[in-house]
Formats: structure tokens, sequence, C-alpha cells
């Protein structure tokens, strides 16, 4: 930008410089007469009287501009010293706020609603000190006046969406997240609430209460289709008695997520109480292909009975073969292999599983096959038992949101609240990078 002020001062100069040289090729009088007085003088001294007389005018305007602002700009300096105040009372809140210290953060807030009573996030902190002070009557006031400003509608909406789960009143968060949708369609956080409350719902019995549906067009279709497949088993496992009923919520589910192993092992089951044995076996081989599971292996047992332990093992290689290389298919068949007393099977497919690290399970049942085949080798099954005892515990149902354990499958993790995330992790599961950054998030 400098050259543009360059450009115009050399233009000034050069005006003024023109003037100059005009007035010297021409220079010229002037005689003014005026109340009896007769003055003659250079044109020269002319402008020069009159750019000196503007000049004191231009100097005497600002001079007074500045005399006549001064009240002005002391009530301005006031204000600004007022909201700087306040400001600073804000950020005090917020910060109480982080380190969970609401009481400060609520006195600090009172004071700065006085400073800056139109200030939008003096609301929003008040709210929010009053919810973790668990005052829910005024949390809810505070809550309901930022639903009233366009600019803070969804955060008080959010905040009326927590208050009503808290309270477990999950027909009152349908209806709010029904709004914030119409606010913001594009959040996830939406997406994910109104899946929670419409299992929270279904396990509650008011499925007819759920007016969100219109979720499924912003989720991927195969999301949408695991949660449709959870609200149907939700409502199966309360029709347990009518097995018609149940196995056809089940069948349906089992048709929008054949990968959902609880819904598969149930399904099954029911097919083989009916001695459909046909049937049962193309839904475990379906769901076996796309999430092999050693629950699926156990149904798939279930459908013989009274055979020797190495014709269970070989029964077992027909589904397992859908899946060859996947650990649960070492498991599965390494458990076989001991009980058919095939150690050496066992001992490859647990060495397999061993590879991908030291677990609980696999140490346990190699100590188990060294005490089968060698019965008398005490030094090596006391070393195996030592490191099982040692190793971690890797295999089970874990949230994929939070990693906490589960001891089976639920629809909602009971310490994140998430819903549907609960799935199974395997051997070696934890050497994936992943998992790995969130557990080193977590802890």
């Amino acid at each position: 930008m400098r050259w543009v002020y360059g450009t115009q001062l050399f233009f000034k100069l050069a005006i003024i410089c023109a003037l100059a040289v005009f007035l010297t090729l021409y220079p010229g009088t002037v005689a003014l007469e005026w109340l009896g007085y007769k003055v003659d003088m250079p044109i020269a001294i002319l402008f020069t009287i009159f750019f000196a007389f503007t000049a004191l005018c231009i100097l005497f305007h600002h001079i007074w501009i500045k005399i006549w602002g001064i009240p002005l700009r002391y009530y301005q300096f006031l204000q600004k010293r007022r909201q700087n105040k306040g400001e600073k009372l804000l950020l005090e809140s917020l910060t109480a706020i982080a380190a969970q210290q609401p009481e400060e953060a609520q006195s600090s807030i009172e004071l700065a609603k006085v400073l800056l009573p139109n200030h939008p996030l003096t609301v929003f902190i008040a709210a929010q000190s009053a919810h973790m002070l668990k005052d829910s009557a005024k949390a809810i006031g505070y809550f309901e006046k930022m639903v009233q400003d366009p600019n803070l509608s969804f955060l008080g909406l959010r905040g009326l969406i927590l208050q009503a789960k808290e309270q477990e009143d999950w027909i009152k968060a349908d209806h709010l997240l029904k709004q914030a949708m119409s606010i913001r369609a594009d959040s996830p956080w939406v997406h994910q609430e109104i899946l929670k409350n419409q299992i929270q719902l279904s396990k509650a019995g008011q499925d007819m209460a759920m007016t969100t549906g219109s979720v499924h067009r912003v989720l991927p279709k195969q999301e949408w289709h695991k949660h449709q497949a959870i609200l149907l088993w939700l409502k199966a496992e309360k029709s347990r008695d009518d097995l018609q009923a149940f196995r056809k919520l089940c069948q349906k589910a089992h048709d929008l997520s054949p990968e959902f192993i609880v819904v598969a092992v149930n399904l099954a089951q029911s097919w083989i109480q009916t001695d459909h044995l046909s049937k049962a076996q193309r839904v475990l081989e379906l769901t076996y292909k796309l999430n092999p599971h050693r629950e699926l292996a156990y149904a798939w047992l279930s459908m013989v009975s009274g055979i020797e332990p190495i014709e269970r093992y070989r029964y077992l290689e027909k589904l397992t073969n859908l899946s060859p290389s996947h650990p649960e298919t070492w498991w599965v068949l390494a458990e076989a292999a001991f009980e058919a007393k095939l150690w050496g099977q066992a001992r490859g497919y647990l060495n397999t599983i061993l590879a991908y690290g030291e677990n609980q399970s696999a140490c346990r049942l190699m100590a188990e096959v060294e005490e089968g085949e060698y019965p008398g080798a005490d030094s090596k099954i006391r070393d195996w038992w030592l490191r099982a005892s040692m190793a971690p515990k890797q295999e089970g149902w874990f949230c994929h949101d939070c990693l906490s354990p589960s001891e089976k499958w639920q629809s909602v993790c009971g310490h994140c609240g998430a819903a549907g995330k609960i799935e199974w992790r395997t051997f070696g599961w934890s050497s994936h990078a992943p998992l790995l950054t969130k557990l080193v998030e977590k802890y």
C-alpha cells in the first residue's frame, strides 16, 4: 500500500508546484476596496493568505470537535471499562466451569449479568452452572430463555435435552430432538442422540412416541439398518413367550443387519427348537461369514448331540471354513481340538493366536493342552499358567467409542451411553492403530 500513498503525495506536490510556477509566470495584482479601505497586493500573497486562513479554520474546527466530544468519549471509556470487566468475569466463569467449580462460576456470572445484561454468554454460563449444581428448575428456566434467542436456540435445546435425559423423560427428549433436528439437520450429535433416545423409548415400551425417524435421510444406510435391527431386537426380547412373534421380529432384524451376532444366535435357536435345522444353518452361515464369533459356533454345535468330540470338531469345520483366517475361527477350532484330544491341531491354532500377543484365554488353554498331552511336564504346565496370570484379557464385548468392557452385548453402553456401539473384540484387537490411539487417550 505504500506505493499508493506515495503516488497520492506525488500528485499533491505536483499540483502545488504547478500552481507556484503559474503564479510566477503570471504574477498580477489584486485590488480590494471595503469600508473605505483600499488594498493592493500581488495575487500570490492573496492565495497565501487564503490558504493560511483555510488551514486555521480547519484547525479550530478540529479543536472544537475534540472539546465537544469529551463527554461522549468519557462515556465510551466508562462503557468500555464496564465491558472489559464483564468479559473478564465471563472468562472467570468459564474457567470455573472447566475446573468443576460451579459455585464460583455462579457468583461470577451474577456480577457479569449486571455489567453485561444483554450478552448472550451470560445466560449460557448461568444455565451451565445451574446444571452442574443440579438445580434443574433454574437450569431449565435459563435453557428455555436461550431457546427464545435465535442465536442460542440450539444451545438451549441441547441443555433441555440433557435435562430430559437425566429425568428419563424420553418422550420430551424426543420432541426436543425433533426441534434440534430442524435447526441443525447436519449435526452428528443430534443424530446419535436421536438413535439413543429411540432405543430408550423402545426399552420403556413407548415405541409409538417416536417422531424423529427422518434421521435416516442423513445417516449411512448400513448404520440406519443396524439401528432398526436393534429396535426390532428390543421388541423381540419382550415377546419371547410368543415364539412366532419372536422369530418374525428376529428375522426382520437379521434381514436388515445379518452381521448382528445376538440376533443371529437367537433366530437360529428359534429354528432349532422347531427342528428347522437347515434354516438355522443358513442363518448361522451367513452371519459367521460376515462376523465370525464363538457364540455362532456354539449354536451350530447345538444342532447335533450325542456325537463324539472328533465328529464335533469335523462338524465345526463346515462352519469355520467360511472364515478360516479369523482369530475366532482359530479359537473355536482350538477348543474343539482340545476336547477331541487333537493336541497338535489345538497347539497349532493357539500358537497362531499367541502370535498376536499373549492373552489369558489362549495361555490357559495351552496349559490344559500341555497337561492333557504331557501330564508329567509340571514345569512347562506351571510356566503356561504363570503366563496366563500375567497376560491381559483381550477378547470380549467392548464399547467402540469409550472402550469400556461389558459382560454381554447391550443396546446402550453403560459407561458413555453410546447407542449400538457394543462390539466383540477378539484376540489381537488392541494391536490395531485406531483402537490403540483410543486406549492412549483414555488412560
